[in-house]
């Protein structure tokens, strides 16, 4: 075989992630606590999964951000994964999630993207900020007995959701729902807090916690293990893990070990798959 036959097998061969660029920078812990929280993490030499370090977890019940803000392609597929261990002989669930932001790097929340379905509606009356009864032309099919449901204002409702991630939702949660004539009212735990006239476009949306890409239950091993998940594409609307929710350009590294328990982590990645 030729050199250049056999340089070209070689390529061939060699799986692409050793040419993957993680995103997440000191995800090893090889340079101490560079972009993560002190009061999060700590960095231990004990048997890491590579290199001289890795990071322990401070706290059972712990959730970790990491400090860097990461900017990612919504048209494009990533691999999100990390390695784990326990600390103590307690299961924790692990959370491998992501905190996503939009483009001026403001936070976005499962509330501002989360839109009900069938929801869309308009005011049937305009509202002022001090209200707490904000009256809508239809509220049929609004449910809200789990206390998650709240109003988001000047919503579009041609079923592209264009508003999204919006910023314009009530601040406190739907406590009633009641027809009155032929208006809904719909009336909410505290002030409304804003401002719009009659006919404003409006739908229901539900609260959610961060982009959760993948969880493991249980999670018990004195030995390393992988947890990963492919990350496609942006939702149209919703607060799901497997894509990126509307907005998003920049993302910040959320790990949770739910249930109690402590975790050892190392090689925090995120990769474009191509």
């Amino acid at each position: 075989m030729s050199k250049v036959k056999a340089l070209l097998f070689a390529v061939s061969v060699v799986p692409f992630a050793l040419w993957a660029q993680n995103l997440v920078n000191n995800g090893d812990a090889e340079t101490g606590l560079e972009n993560w929280n002190q009061d999060q993490v700590q960095v231990v030499t004990e048997n890491p999964h590579s290199g001289e370090n890795c990071f322990k977890m401070i706290n059972p019940y712990g959730k970790i951000i990491g400090t860097a803000v990461i900017p990612v392609d919504g048209t494009k597929t990533y691999k999100y994964s990390g390695w784990f261990k326990s600390v103590d002989d307690k299961k924790p669930t692990i959370y491998l999630g992501l905190s996503p932001m939009t483009s001026d790097k403001k936070t976005i929340t499962a509330l501002q993207v989360n839109a009900m379905q069938g929801t869309d509606t308009a005011l049937a009356v305009g509202c002022k900020p001090e209200d707490t009864v904000i009256k809508v032309k239809n509220a049929s099919s609004w449910k809200f007995d789990d206390g998650c449901t709240f109003i988001a204002f000047d919503t579009d409702d041609s079923g592209e959701y264009k508003d999204l991630p919006n910023e314009n939702v009530t601040a406190s949660e739907i406590t009633k729902i009641e027809k009155k004539d032929n208006v809904w009212e719909v009336t909410l735990k505290k002030p409304c807090g804003m401002a719009y006239t009659a006919e404003t476009k409006v739908r229901a949306h539900h609260a959610g916690g961060y982009m959760y890409a993948t969880h493991v239950k249980e999670f018990q091993s004195k030995d390393w293990k992988e947890v990963a998940a492919e990350i496609k594409g942006t939702m149209k609307s919703g607060a799901g893990g497997k894509q990126f929710w509307p907005g998003t350009k920049y993302v910040q590294i959320v790990i949770l070990a739910g249930g109690g328990g402590m975790l050892y982590l190392d090689d925090i990645q995120l990769e474009e798959v191509k």
